[in-house]
């Protein structure tokens, strides 16, 4: 168990620890045997949460942009993770859709893999290379697994009126890239991605060297981008 520098966050750790920490471990493990029992709005009626989720894959939104989707990834655009049991709304299905497409085209977003297999991967990488998977558990959407001092760590990303925020911290943010994006450049030590092709492909690193430079809001107005414009939009972040 240890904690992050800045909120003071509940993370677990597959380092040995003391007896203090073996304590405190169980009161928020990343993965318990069972889904966590918050009173929050959302889970103090367990009807309203269940939503039909066939329901929504029948629902045609039209502001997003399937084209690209469907290009790049195919059947894969169409799919949510399979853990996924239900939504407590419509604003919240759409958010975690474009959520979950746009880390389909990170690199680092390495899905169904579990714990265990998330910190033998991070054993040997450097300090601070993290990567997001599924959730083991069916209320948590995605999991945040890094390289810290004590070891491969792992902590839940949680999703509460369609903000997102780390496991017992009370900074929350409109998106998973607005977090990851404080939390590399703050004292947390999240540094660099820890991504499932290594090296990175260079189409990756040139779309990243663009937005940093020029903005994701300023790139259709540069000139000869029209074929990759689709491309650079479809993950518009400089991590």
């Amino acid at each position: 168990m240890v904690k992050d520098d800045l909120h003071k966050t509940d993370v677990t750790s597959t380092k040995p620890s003391g007896t203090a920490d073996a304590q405190t471990q169980t009161e928020a493990p990343e993965e318990p045997a069972g889904p966590e029992q918050t009173q929050t709005p959302e889970s103090r009626n367990g009807a309203e949460r269940e939503l039909d989720f066939l329901q929504w894959k029948k629902l045609c939104f039209e502001d997003e942009p399937d084209t690209w989707q469907k290009n790049l990834y195919g059947a894969d655009a169409d799919r949510l993770p399979t853990h996924l049991r239900a939504f407590s709304s419509l604003a919240e299905y759409k958010l975690v859709r474009k959520t979950y497409v746009q880390l389909l085209h990170s690199d680092y977003y390495w899905r169904s893999m579990t714990m265990e297999e998330a910190h033998r991967a991070l054993a040997h990488a450097q300090l601070g290379a993290f990567l997001i998977r599924d959730s083991g558990q069916p209320d948590v959407f995605f999991t945040l697994s890094y390289q810290s001092e004590d070891g491969p760590t792992s902590i839940r990303i949680q999703l509460n009126n369609l903000l997102f925020s780390l496991c017992g911290s009370h900074r929350t943010f409109a998106s998973l890239f607005s977090l990851l994006a404080y939390y590399t450049r703050s004292s947390c030590k999240l540094t660099t991605p820890y991504r499932q092709q290594r090296p990175e492909r260079l189409k990756q690193m040139c779309r990243r060297a663009l937005i940093r430079t020029h903005g994701a809001e300023n790139i259709n107005t540069i000139p000869g981008l029209s074929k990759l414009k689709d491309y650079v939009h479809a993950y518009p972040y400089c991590i």
